[in-house]
């Protein structure tokens, strides 16, 4: 067996040298579980936050409210006004039963006066209101005359009645029908011709 020679050193290569063993650690000594002496209560953290004090309104913004309730008031006011307003213009279809001579009587007032036949009975009703429940009365209290078997109310002799039509505004017809019910009258019929046949002669 050969012997093995030795191999020539390299320059400047040096062979590292092993650090030294870190100390061993030290065994921990077991901590001792908390007995139930020990473990305080811990107190709750969290307490119940006052509550806020409610905001009070400012004044300018009180000021606002009311103005806006009173602006609210005004309008919705102004608005049942013209409400009222656009129904008392409303015009009304009627027809009211006049003796023949009335109607004609009636119709050239109103040619010869270049109006219409409504402000004929308009100006005939506001002339004689002073006179409506005698003039009404006085067409009411007519003699009835039996037949043997009907009750009749006649009228003059040879008088007939004929209807009128007539376009009227709402607010003028009720004040009319309040004249009805005031005077006493049995329609308004029976008022228009009462008021036509003494404004008109």
């Amino acid at each position: 067996m050969s012997r093995r020679e030795p191999m020539t050193p390299i320059s400047g290569l040096k062979k590292p040298s092993l650090p030294a063993p870190s100390p061993r650690p030290r065994t921990l000594a077991p901590v001792p579980e908390p007995t139930p002496d020990t473990v305080e209560e811990q107190p709750d953290s969290l307490t119940e936050a006052p509550s806020a004090a409610p905001a009070k309104e400012d004044a300018p913004a009180a000021a606002r409210s009311g103005a806006t309730a009173s602006t609210g008031r005004t309008r919705k006011a102004r608005a049942e006004k013209l409400a009222r307003s656009a129904s008392a213009d409303t015009m009304k279809a009627v027809s009211v039963s006049v003796p023949l001579t009335v109607a004609e009587a009636w119709r050239d007032s109103a040619k010869r006066e270049r109006t219409s036949q409504v402000d004929v009975l308009l100006d005939a009703l506001v002339a004689r209101q002073g006179e409506l429940t005698e003039l009404v009365a006085a067409r009411t209290e007519q003699p009835t005359v039996s037949d043997g078997l009907f009750d009749r109310t006649p009228g003059a002799k040879g008088e007939r009645f004929v209807g009128v039509s007539l376009r009227i505004k709402s607010g003028n017809l009720q004040v009319i029908d309040q004249l009805v019910d005031k005077h006493g009258a049995e329609s308004r019929s029976q008022l228009v011709a009462a008021a036509l046949s003494a404004h008109l002669g």
